[in-house]
């Protein structure tokens, strides 16, 4: 990705500011803003209401989206200490075509090794990215490490798509806590990026239910 600020915030003709933002690409393929973090470390926690356009609907016609957001300071350096939960109206810029691709791949063909996942990152002012969270069939992880990235379709959904393989823990569906306490479950999982949505390759069983392609390693917590 280019070292410019693709991720940033921006008030009418005031500068941008470049951000690290946390986000959830949603299984259909849109994407929830969560939170971002300024350059002087503060945190601020994005309100549910938003209002989201393609930038290129607006006047420059530029690839990426632009969100209309209310914000809450939620965590500030102690000089600042007394602006936490002060509230903010904003613009949040994702000006990169990477954030409005259009997958026709599940529209046209339906394919029986997929399933597509709500995968949470976070994504900074340069379009670098670290995955955090995702979600299989109502379970939740963390990501503990990203252990490999490059291109490569499935071997059970074919196709197309950027291969991240990723060591997980199990956690709680409200918190990073392991589910049992004592003891972590740690997997082995492969994450697919496709056009505009993320998946995981899914087994079919001849009783027809379908079952991620998930290692399970357990290990007792440190």
């Amino acid at each position: 990705m280019a070292d410019k600020a693709i991720i940033y915030i921006k008030k009418y003709d005031e500068p941008l500011i470049p951000v690290t933002t946390r986000i959830e690409w949603l299984p259909d393929g849109k994407i929830k803003p969560l939170m971002y973090w300024t350059p002087d470390g503060s945190c601020y926690e994005i309100r549910p209401e938003y209002e989201m356009t393609p930038l290129a609907f607006l006047e420059d016609r530029a690839e990426g989206l632009r969100y209309k957001i209310k914000s809450e300071v939620i965590e500030t350096p102690e000089p600042y200490s007394d602006h936490r939960l002060t509230q903010h109206e904003t613009y949040l810029y994702f000006a990169d075509n990477w954030f409005c691709g259009r997958n026709f791949i599940d529209e046209r063909y339906s394919h029986k090794g997929k399933e597509y996942v709500s995968v949470t990152l976070d994504i900074f002012p340069n379009c670098n990215y670290e995955l955090v969270y995702f979600q299989v069939k109502g379970t939740r992880y963390a990501v503990e490490k990203t252990i490999a990235v490059e291109p490569r379709g499935s071997f059970y959904a074919g196709g197309v798509g950027i291969w991240h393989k990723v060591k997980a823990r199990q956690i709680n569906p409200d918190n990073d806590e392991d589910i049992n306490p004592g003891k972590s479950i740690r997997r082995m999982a492969a994450l697919f990026f496709e056009v505009n949505k993320w998946f995981v390759p899914v087994k079919p069983h001849e009783s027809g239910v379908r079952t991620a392609v998930l290692r399970q390693k357990r290990a007792p917590v440190n």
